[in-house]
């Protein structure tokens, strides 16, 4: 250990307990907290961004393709089978998608229409979703039924598996201005067989029907489609990369953040503004450092004159407080993520803190440690307070 560190060492952790010591002290804590802080918060931020991309997987695909321009694309029946025995694909789904008028007795509401195939349960997770009556989109007669968003179900007072249907209205794609009702708008009649709840950006849109009952209610040809799900069981990327080979430049292609990008940036951009504004308060919080530090060369003055005769030049003057300044921020980020990561352990296992009962779709706080977040804390704060120790050393030596 250099000279230096073993002055600035015995400075710091002095047997003999002085207000000096007491200001460092001070200064550890406040570089302690701060990062405790940014760890906790930072985790804490973790937790619900994988709830809520958790959610939305659980109605996303793996895959999504779409057409360039355009809201439909027609398939021939070759080159859908052929998407089907690319390496990766496990399950494949074709969805028609259209904005509709739904009706429940006295009740409406405008929600989006989706229908798709048999393969679509394989596809997402939504059957596994149903919070009231079944995923059931038709019965052993062949009858249609529905699966509606929570919020669409609590808006239209749905009742599944009742024996009242659901109309709907959709806009005919061939119809012209005409101020009659029926000539504009096609209609059919569906029953409600179960509520699925994920999300409130699925629960307020989404009406999942069979595919045939949509294409005939929207007035789509049996090639024609508004995207295709597939659920993959390899690397995304790569198979994307297949399909868009095998499709061309007319489709899109798209993996799960993609489909959500403006949901991730968002969460991105939530996340660094966080940390730009604990990065500020942590500056603050340095000039502890500084305060400290500044004390500690006022009582060490006479062992700087005594020093400085023994030949100590004002570099080897400067490090001794440089070097404390830096103990003090290295015991303090080591103590204090060792706390974060305690308090983001007790909140895991014990729940610590809580949403009050049936608030909210979970019962605590979530928390989710990332290890880039804690180096990313250890970098920050150390960085901050090894320059805020240079600040009040300048001037050491100098007359």
């Amino acid at each position: 250990m250099k000279l230096p560190t073993q002055i600035a060492r015995r400075y710091l952790f002095s047997r003999k307990m002085s207000l000096v010591n007491v200001i460092s002290f001070i200064a550890v804590f406040g570089v302690a907290g701060m990062s405790a802080a940014l760890v906790v918060i930072l985790s804490v931020f973790n937790g619900f961004d994988s709830i809520i991309s958790s959610m939305v997987n659980q109605f996303d695909p793996d895959l999504k393709i779409t057409a360039t321009k355009g809201k439909t694309f027609t398939m021939d029946n070759n080159v859908r089978g052929q998407l089907q025995t690319i390496e990766g694909v496990e399950a494949v789904s074709f969805t028609v998608e259209e904005t509709a008028l739904f009706q429940y007795d006295n009740y409406q509401y405008i929600a989006t229409i989706k229908g798709v195939d048999d393969g679509y349960a394989q596809v997402c997770d939504i059957p596994n979703n149903v919070i009231i009556g079944d995923y059931m989109l038709r019965d052993a007669t062949g009858v249609p039924f529905a699966v509606l968003g929570a919020d669409i179900a609590a808006n239209l007072w749905v009742q599944p598996n009742g024996l009242t249907p659901m109309k709907i209205y959709a806009p005919r794609r061939t119809a012209k201005v005409s101020p009659s009702p029926a000539e504009a708008f096609s209609s059919g009649l569906i029953m409600p067989s179960g509520v699925f709840h994920i999300h409130q950006d699925f629960d307020a849109k989404y009406v999942i029907a069979p595919l045939e009952f949509a294409k005939e209610l929207l007035e789509f040809d049996d090639a024609e489609f508004s995207s295709i799900e597939i659920r993959t069981n390899g690397n995304d990327d790569a198979i994307a990369a297949k399909i868009k080979t095998l499709l061309g430049d007319n489709f899109t292609v798209k993996n799960r953040y993609q489909q959500q990008d403006t949901l991730y940036k968002i969460m991105q951009s939530e996340k660094l503004s966080i940390i730009v504004m604990l990065t500020f308060i942590i500056i603050i919080a340095s000039f502890n450092i500084v305060g400290a530090l500044a004390m500690l060369i006022i009582d060490k003055k006479g062992d700087i004159a005594t020093l400085s005769h023994l030949g100590a030049n004002n570099n080897f003057l400067r490090s001794i407080f440089v070097r404390t300044g830096q103990l003090i921020t290295i015991t303090g980020v080591v103590s204090g993520i060792a706390l974060g990561l305690l308090l983001c352990w007790m909140q895991m296992q014990f729940h610590l803190l809580t949403f009050p009962e049936g608030s909210y779709i979970i019962d605590a706080y979530p928390v989710e440690i990332r290890v880039l977040d804690v180096i990313a804390t250890a970098i920050i704060v150390t960085t901050i307070g090894f320059l805020a120790a240079l600040i009040p050393t300048r001037k050491i030596g100098e007359e």
